[in-house]
């Protein structure tokens, strides 16, 4: 992993009188996940980079940029090309955080299992036992809903012609 990441965690450790494992334990990352970034042993995921910036209170895209995930952009100026989820994101945008954090967390959790499953990846664990194992709190409805839509993901609506 970069040096950037690594300084950026230590200092983050040092001016709050952190050690690595309260920084783990408070991020709900395991001590050694943490000690495998610091180390640079490890490419942190997401789902970790975004735990330990909410955490330390700095922009999640901080972190993705320190580990080379973004370049050096504005993001105040991001727009979504696609309307559908400019207005999806939008209405995410104005809910409470406890409830925008958990949708982040699904959309996380999906794009990750959607990554793997582009690799081929052969994990055995399946989509539910992962939304399980790190957002213990997501209801067993939701998981079952997000389970049918990747399996069965809704057909595009078909345009109707338009009248002369």
């Amino acid at each position: 992993m970069t040096k950037e990441l690594n300084d950026f965690l230590l200092q983050q450790c040092k001016d709050k009188g952190l050690s690595l494992r309260s920084l783990s334990i408070n991020c709900g990352l395991s001590p050694a996940t943490v000690h495998s970034i610091i180390s640079r042993n490890y490419k942190p995921s997401l789902i970790s980079l975004n735990r330990l910036a909410d955490y330390l209170g700095v922009r999640r895209e901080y972190l993705w940029q320190l580990v080379g995930l973004l370049e050096d952009m504005d993001y105040a100026e991001t727009t979504f090309g696609d309307p559908r989820l400019r207005f999806q994101f939008a209405r995410v945008d104005n809910l409470p955080e406890a409830e925008r954090n958990l949708i982040i967390g699904i959309v996380e959790a999906v794009l990750s299992v959607l990554k793997s499953m582009a690799r081929g990846s052969d994990s055995d664990t399946s989509f539910a036992e992962y939304v399980r194992r790190k957002y213990p709190g997501v209801h067993e409805d939701t998981i079952t809903m997000m389970e049918d839509l990747l399996e069965h993901p809704p057909a595009t609506k078909r345009e109707l012609p338009r009248k002369k």
